[in-house]
């Protein structure tokens, strides 16, 4: 856990919570950059909390993979994690700490493929959203084609998602591109949406390649609601 600069000095101040999957990989970046765009452009300090697996397909796929082309029996855990993280951590987070109940949650390959599997199951449990090159081609594409299901209903999202891709090509370009154009073309009007394409970035650089981007768009949109 990181907790902003200005925490111990404004006691009457509450704040955002950012969610980081993969925290003992990213924190430094996203607090560097958070603390960057704090000090330039008066975003939002947030407290950032990291939450890390021993087994990340298992913890972060939503489902349990049978296509042939993966491997085959893993994942399935994502829900039992975010039962976890709704029912203990956020609950103990917000109790100990000055939080103002707006979340964020972040996640890079297969955590951003868990950030758009909680974006269409438990809309309300985050406000924002950011999936750094999701493996939407997870599991024969079922995390993707639920999403895709959610977005079409007639229900109001009220949130912020934030996604990008980077040079990857075949079945996880296409299935991508499908998603976000579906997303695109079809989401409601309190969708606050930003999708970005790194055509020269690799898959292991698309986080640190749409990282200022995304929490730019982020304050913008924070910057929208009473926090």
């Amino acid at each position: 856990m990181a907790l902003p600069a200005s925490y111990n000095s404004n006691k009457s101040k509450r704040y955002p919570v950012l969610y980081l999957l993969d925290g003992d990989l990213n924190g430094e970046l996203v607090y560097g950059a958070l603390d960057r765009l704090h000090a330039s452009k008066g975003a939002h300090e947030h407290i950032i909390v990291g939450v890390s697996s021993t087994d990340r397909l298992r913890d972060f796929a939503p489902t349990i993979n049978q296509d042939p082309r993966g491997p085959v029996g893993a994942g399935g855990g994502a829900d039992k994690l975010l039962d976890f993280m709704q029912k203990e951590l956020m609950t103990t987070v917000n109790k100990q700490y000055r939080t103002n109940h707006h979340n964020v949650i972040a996640g890079h390959s297969i955590a951003g493929l868990f950030v758009i599997h909680t974006f269409h199951t438990r809309p309300n449990l985050f406000q924002a959203h950011m999936a750094f090159s999701p493996a939407v081609w997870w599991a024969a594409r079922e995390t993707a084609k639920a999403t895709k299901q959610y977005v079409l209903s007639d229900d109001d999202v009220g949130t912020f998602l934030y996604m990008n891709i980077g040079s990857e090509g075949g079945e996880m370009r296409q299935v991508y591109d499908d998603l976000s154009q579906t997303i695109l073309r079809n989401r409601s009007t309190d969708l606050a949406l930003q999708l970005d394409t790194f055509d020269s970035e690799d898959h292991d650089f698309t986080m640190v390649a749409g990282l200022y981007r995304a929490l730019k768009a982020l304050h913008g949109y924070q910057s929208t609601l009473k926090l």
